[in-house]
């Protein structure tokens, strides 16, 4: 534990093979992976260790969100520009490259929109699930 505010802290994890790059851990200054903003109705204290428990709900829709939304969006925006392009008498290679493009980023910021909205729910938040020791600020 580093830091604790008001019902959340921030930990300092262990990066382990379970780890898919969800991004719900981000680097800190030392080089430590630190996963922030983590529910804690324990009452942790810096120093302390916890078990972090990231719900299944997370990992499943954050998979489909991040490999499967945007090469379906990719793959569709390529087909409609592709057919308006034939269909305007364009060249059809160009305009679906555009509306593949197009779609895929439309995708990818929608993601973004839902990520936001998802962390503001309590359900969906990685939360301390048990203090293993209590410890003091390390150095």
């Amino acid at each position: 534990m580093i830091t604790v505010r008001d019902g959340t802290v921030d930990v300092r994890m262990q990066v382990s093979a379970a780890c898919g790059g969800c991004s719900v851990c981000s680097q800190g200054s030392g080089g430590e992976t630190v996963m922030h903003d983590v529910r804690d109705e324990f009452g942790a204290t810096v120093g302390d260790e916890v078990k972090v428990v990231i719900p299944d709900t997370i990992r499943s829709r954050a998979a489909i969100a991040v490999f499967v939304v945007p090469v379906l969006a990719l793959l569709l925006g390529y087909l409609a520009g592709f057919l308006l392009g034939e269909g305007l008498g364009l060249n059809p290679e160009i305009t679906g490259l555009i509306g593949g493009l197009a779609s895929a980023n439309i995708a990818l910021l929608g993601i973004r929109a839902a990520e936001r909205r998802l962390q503001r729910n309590a359900r969906f938040s990685p939360r301390v699930s048990a203090i293993i020791s209590r410890g003091r600020e390390r150095p």
